[in-house]
């Protein structure tokens, strides 16, 4: 706890101007009465920057504005962003050209705000408000100098943050348009120029986007055009030229106090029907209809970063959609006179140009879009929606009909079936439609407001379900092609692996290696390395990765060896278990540290046990029978279902090439079983590899010790090289070393998981015969695929995981710590 608490202390110290500039942040404010709601108005009129202080010839205002913020919540934001990105420069670059940087983004961010873009003419361009507007704040220079900063970075993050950086101050200066947000796109604008001067040495020369980052960065297009009409919503002073759109999600919100008196007056009965229903519309079930549009598009770009098809088309035909309606805002204008100020001119062109900005965006990328589902799963989502729809519609007209005595006038049938249609559409998008029936009581209301979100709700997620849908084409065929390269060529201790079923199977283009994977949550985890011939194997990684990037697929190599890691040098990579081998040549159970292998080879001659070499598929049923009632006991134990993946189980022991070595007593009682994959090389076996370990209840003591040393003795004498004992996953050699935050994570996810499933024990159980420990890692292409990995990888270990049992391994973790 110390340790992470000094470590936390230090971050601080290795920034000193972020440090600073917060500090100063929190300082400032509170002394001047700044921090609830933002500087006093005469002190503002001193300190904040804007068009009138400029003209007054205030010239230090751009430099004394950043050390306040408007109130509370912007001096959270403004010490988030500062601490964020401007800590991450001042890391990327000295602590002098950060401070340098960001005091000319933030100086002539917002003079170029005061003098180009409102001294030219706000009436024309933006909102008249801007002229008499003054603002505080630093997250101009926090915004430049982290887009300055991304100069370092290699060319994949160098184009993935500036194009967030830029896409976000450009999307809130079009929706919100204040003083900060129009500053913020020239601090970004100066920060990109500033950054290809001051680094010169980048990590790598700028080079095309990859068909993956394509996907990424068109996915982000498309993410902030969907978000920008929500944060025109919640800012409630937005006067961008695209605020417009906010419209489209809340619709008009009419005061209380003015429905009341308006509906007071006995000639305003149309005018208070209307008002009434846009009160009505502000329920909480209409606040989650009104963002419908926005996670439907959020939900297509993450469709559209998977590289699919479906998703192209859907954006394509929404953002059509969106343009149309800013065509009918434009002929809005045919019966008044046409727009005579360029700001009339803007707010209705804008609200056309982006669809089309965007539409041009996906024309130009189609070719990058041509993952598609498998066969059947549009129809089948298509015949979920129209279920769910009927059902919804169904229980909407037979539960408001139930309740007609609550809507105003009260419902019948044909009001009811003449609103249905205005249930499953956005509020915002019903300006124009009279409300046939109007709920007036709780339960009526709640069915008026909810059953449209239920829809939609299946509806979203089973869009997001067929975007992680992968079409796998496995073919028993391509087992077997597997196991041939296996045979020919060998692999590592873990090769064998790639045989158990489950598996899919992937091929160099010449056939000469293969890799065996599983797609879960568009994730491709590999069973271990590539197999085949040196040649081919070679350069397989590589290969594979593009074949997922292709398929809109992550790929992760699992359980791989530091040689393999070694051809992956601009991946991450992070150790997940720990191998432990014994080799064989000229190996004896002499001395002390063999003592408890010798005793166990003592107990086992005392009580009659022998070690039985055997194949599964041959044994005895009486041995086999003991053999399953062993492992169902050992799983009733456990309380879980059995893991998988990389630890066989039954099924694995049917495989002919796999042998198992049992200890047997006089009375043909099994004490425990253990079973051992084959290590070939060039078509020879010269090792094998320890996968299953049951033993007994009443097993005389050190059985594990017996079978495995039983082992050892036989693959001696034959010659084999080496024995496997396989590796414990989540459980390493303890080196003493500074290992990086993810390593210490799973350290951390091992010493839970302890008291459960005891790899660590494990570990410590195998260091008896004085093995070679050889770590065991996971590769993976970026950071930010971690969650979607460790979801993947939980799935493949436990595949069948009920939620009784994932309940019962929390409380016997925490019960058992």
């Amino acid at each position: 706890m110390k340790t992470w608490l000094g470590k936390l202390a230090r971050i601080p110290l290795g920034v000193p101007f972020t440090t600073t500039l917060v500090l100063l942040l929190w300082l400032i404010g509170p002394l001047t009465g700044s921090l609830s709601s933002g500087p006093p108005g005469d002190l503002l009129d001193k300190i904040g920057f804007g068009f009138d202080p400029w003209l007054r010839g205030q010239w230090w205002t751009p430099l004394t504005s950043m050390f306040w913020s408007g109130g509370l919540a912007q001096y959270l934001g403004n010490t988030l962003l500062v601490a964020a990105l401007c800590g991450f420069a001042e890391r990327r670059m000295s602590t002098l050209r950060t401070l340098s940087i960001f005091l000319i983004t933030q100086v002539l961010g917002t003079t170029a705000t005061a003098v180009i873009v409102i001294g030219s003419g706000a009436d024309e361009w933006w909102s008249t408000d801007l002229l008499s507007a003054v603002e505080v704040g630093p997250s101009a220079g926090a915004i430049g100098v982290a887009v300055a900063a991304t100069s370092a970075l290699t060319a994949v993050w160098r184009r993935r943050l500036r194009l967030l950086l830029l896409l976000a101050v450009v999307m809130l200066a079009l929706y919100v348009g204040s003083l900060t947000q129009l500053s913020q796109v020239f601090a970004a604008l100066l920060g990109l120029a500033l950054g290809t001067l001051v680094v010169r040495e980048r990590p790598e020369a700028p080079s095309a986007p990859s068909r993956g980052e394509t996907r990424l960065l068109v996915a982000l297009a498309v993410a902030a055009s969907a978000v920008g009409p929500l944060v025109a919503a919640v800012s409630q002073t937005a006067s961008g030229p695209l605020s417009v759109f906010q419209y489209l999600l809340v619709g008009s919100q009419p005061d209380r106090a003015f429905v009341d008196s308006t509906c007071a007056d006995p000639g305003a009965l149309v005018e208070c029907r209307r008002l009434r229903a846009e009160v009505r519309m502000s329920g909480l079930g209409s606040v989650f209809m009104s963002v419908v549009p926005v996670v439907l598009l959020l939900v297509l770009a993450e469709g559209l970063r998977r590289g699919r098809k479906f998703a192209w088309w859907a954006t394509m035909a929404l953002n059509v959609a969106l343009a149309g309606l800013g065509a009918v805002l434009m002929t809005s204008y045919v019966d008044e006179p046409l727009p005579r100020s360029t700001a009339d001119w803007v707010q209705t062109l804008a609200p056309l140009l982006q669809p089309i900005a965007i539409l041009v965006l996906l024309v130009l990328t189609k070719a990058k879009f041509d993952v598609s589902a498998p066969r059947g799963t549009y129809r089948a989502f298509a015949g979920l929606a129209a279920k769910t729809l009927l059902i919804c519609a169904a229980v909407y007209v037979w539960g408001a009909y139930l309740l007609r005595g609550q809507f105003e006038p009260t419902a019948t049938i044909g009001g009811i079936l003449t609103d249905l249609p205005t249930r499953f559409a956005p509020p915002g998008y019903l300006g124009a439609i009279e409300t046939a029936v109007l709920p007036n009581g709780g339960p009526a209301t709640m069915l008026h407001q909810w059953i449209g979100v239920l829809f939609w709700l299946v509806v979203l997620a089973g869009g997001l379900i067929t975007f992680r849908k992968a079409i796998v084409e496995r073919r028993a065929a391509d087992r077997d092609r597997a196991r041939a390269l296996l045979e020919a060529h060998g692999g590592t201790s873990m090769s064998h692996m790639i045989t158990w079923p489950g598996n899919d199977y992937w091929f160099t283009p010449d056939g000469g290696a293969v890799i065996a994977y599983r797609v879960i949550s568009s994730v491709a985890l590999t069973t271990g390395e590539p197999v085949g011939a040196p040649a081919s194997r070679s350069a397989a990684a590589q290969e594979f990765s593009r074949f997922c990037t292709r398929n809109g697929w992550t790929p992760c190599f699992y359980s791989i060896t530091d040689d393999l890691r070694q051809h992956l040098p601009s991946w991450n990579s992070v150790q997940v278990a720990e191998e432990t081998v014994v080799p064989l040549e000229g190996l004896e159970f002499r001395g002390k540290k063999w003592q408890d292998i010798r005793t166990a080879m003592n107990k086992a001659k005392k009580s009659g046990v022998t070690a039985e070499w055997v194949s599964y598929v041959d044994t005895p049923p009486w041995m086999s029978g003991q053999i399953k009632a062993l492992s169902r006991d050992w799983l009733a134990d456990k309380g879980l279902p059995e893991m998988r993946f990389t630890l066989g189980g039954l099924d694995e022991l049917a495989d002919p090439d796999v042998r198992c070595l049992v200890a047997v007593d006089d009375e043909q009682r099994v004490h425990g079983v253990t079973s051992w994959l084959p290590v070939r090389d060039e078509g020879r076996i010269v090792a094998w590899t320890l996968d299953f370990m049951r033993r007994g209840p009443d097993a005389f003591p050190g059985v594990m010790e017996f079978l495995i040393a039983s082992m050892v003795v036989r693959c001696r004498d034959e010659g084999a090289e080496y024995l496997s004992l396989s590796g414990a996953p989540l459980a390493r050699l303890d080196q003493d070393e500074q290992t990086a935050p993810l390593q210490r994570l799973l350290d951390v996810v091992g010493k839970t998981l302890e008291p459960v499933y005891g790899f660590r024990s494990l570990l410590a159980f195998k260091a008896k015969f004085q093995p070679t420990y050889l770590p065991l890692y996971m590769a993976y292409p970026r950071v930010a695929a971690l969650p979607s990995i460790g979801n993947a990888i939980a799935k493949a270990y436990l595949p069948r995981i009920t939620f009784g049992q994932a309940f019962q391994l929390i409380s016997k973790v925490i019960t058992r710590r």
